[in-house]
């Protein structure tokens, strides 16, 4: 297989993987606090097929080198949900996984489960400042939290939420569609002061619709045009192997 028949393939494959990035963050257009996602590609060069190593003769390809996120907040939907929060700045509420991990994100949208305890609406146990679970009363209600994540009742203050900040938010990796792990400690809680809490409010995905529709297209219109200039090769290559086998 030669040269250029690689490069076209490694072109489509791109192209696939772009693709496949526009298309989840279209089916996550209406999921709260997603974040939209962009695939980064950089230049492979390696030597082209019988060059002289002082030539400089360079094939480029394209390599897969990663996947940044839109770190843009979502727009603020308004709810009637006492236990539902956004989150002005850049600050994630912390919560207990499913193997008892810390996760991380900013999904606020809360309710309290048969047991009491104040968790996502997925079931992740919300944590309070000091990493540890949220427990209501039974008698608990008219529920308030503050604008520094204090959450009081007809009781008193209950608790404060665990909101944490983050100086590399690109390094934590996707769990689902809105929750985050990071091997990173949190920053100082100095880092908190720019921000705040909405109550009855939450964050939706951050993904334009119209925008991401665009570049579904321009996509596809991309993929069909390599594949027209791959089988324009393959045509072209099939008949100079037919005229070299008529020549005497």
């Amino acid at each position: 297989m030669d040269t250029a028949l690689f490069v076209g393939l490694a072109h489509k494959a791109a192209l696939k993987r772009r693709m496949d990035v526009v298309a989840h963050n279209i089916a996550n257009m209406s999921t709260t606090a997603y974040n939209k996602e962009k695939i980064v590609f950089r230049q492979h060069l390696v030597d082209a097929p019988g060059a002289a190593a002082t030539s400089g003769g360079k094939i480029s390809y394209v390599m897969d080198h990663g996947v940044l996120r839109n770190l843009n907040s979502g727009t603020m939907i308004p709810t009637n949900n006492p236990l539902d929060i956004f989150i002005n700045g850049r600050a994630y509420l912390s919560v207990k996984g499913s193997d008892g991990e810390t996760l991380f994100t900013r999904n606020g949208r809360m309710t309290i489960n048969s047991e009491q305890y104040l968790t996502l609406l997925s079931g992740e146990r919300v944590l309070d400042d000091n990493g540890q679970d949220i427990k209501f009363d039974d008698d608990d209600r008219d529920f308030h939290i503050a604008d520094d994540g204090t959450i009081s009742s007809n009781n008193g203050e209950k608790a404060k939420l665990g909101l944490a900040t983050f100086s590399n938010e690109q390094d934590m990796k996707r769990r689902g569609t809105s929750l985050y792990e990071t091997g990173q400690t949190p920053d100082e809680a100095d880092d908190l002061a720019e921000v705040s809490v909405r109550q009855k409010a939450f964050e939706g995905s951050n993904v334009n619709a119209i925008e991401s529709m665009t570049e579904m297209i321009d996509v596809m219109r991309a993929y069909q045009n390599a594949s027209r200039q791959s089988g324009g090769y393959e045509d072209m290559r099939e008949d100079a192997l037919k005229r070299l086998g008529r020549v005497q």
